[in-house]
């Protein structure tokens, strides 16, 4: 139905009016009411629209930073598995060599022991810089994963509270028509 400028009996006063004129009224004021209700769940489904599809970006960002974290550990694992290699492949030389010089040559072979043990402290050094690095990225990549995640559920959890006071309204409303009608 749709709204008709007032009329002569529309302005009346209700006891001037026939019943059928005062239900006219009524139905035409439920009617108003009811587009008005309409518009307002209309609105209230493409404002929840607009939430569902900022939680989905939300947790499409949240899938990106768990994928690039993951493959920034996997690099950083299979750097450090190279250098694992590498330092395995100086220690196996280094033994080899020492071998082949054991008899009669104990200065040199001291010599390049020392070298060798300070190259592995350095190495050993190095490869704990590099794990100390990984496990503060790792540790900032899960704190932010965290944080977001935190984020997406107390926006949801606010959703769903503004969709509940939503719904608790409509309901009122309804109560409210169905005591006019």
């Amino acid at each position: 139905m749709s709204a008709a400028p007032p009329s002569a009996k529309d302005s009346a006063p209700a006891e001037t009016l026939s019943a059928e004129d005062r239900l006219e009224r009524v139905e035409l004021l439920w009617a108003e009411e009811r587009v008005r209700n309409q518009r307002h769940l209309a609105d209230i489904a493409a404002e929840t629209a607009q939430l569902k599809e900022t939680i989905n970006a939300l947790r499409d960002s949240m899938e990106q930073a768990r994928v690039g974290e993951q493959e920034r550990i996997q690099r950083a694992i299979a750097a450090a598995d190279d250098e694992v290699r590498q330092l395995k492949a100086t220690a196996n030389a280094l033994r080899d060599q020492l071998e082949m010089h054991k008899a009669g040559e104990s200065e040199r072979t001291q010599k390049a022991v020392a070298e060798a043990n300070a190259e592995i402290v350095q190495l050993k050094a190095a490869i704990g810089a590099l794990r100390d690095e990984l496990e503060r990225q790792k540790a900032g990549e899960s704190e932010r994963t965290q944080r977001a995640l935190a984020q997406a559920t107390a926006e949801n959890v606010q959703l769903k509270g503004s969709i509940d006071a939503l719904r608790k309204q409509l309901d009122e409303l309804r109560e409210r028509v169905g005591a006019h009608a």
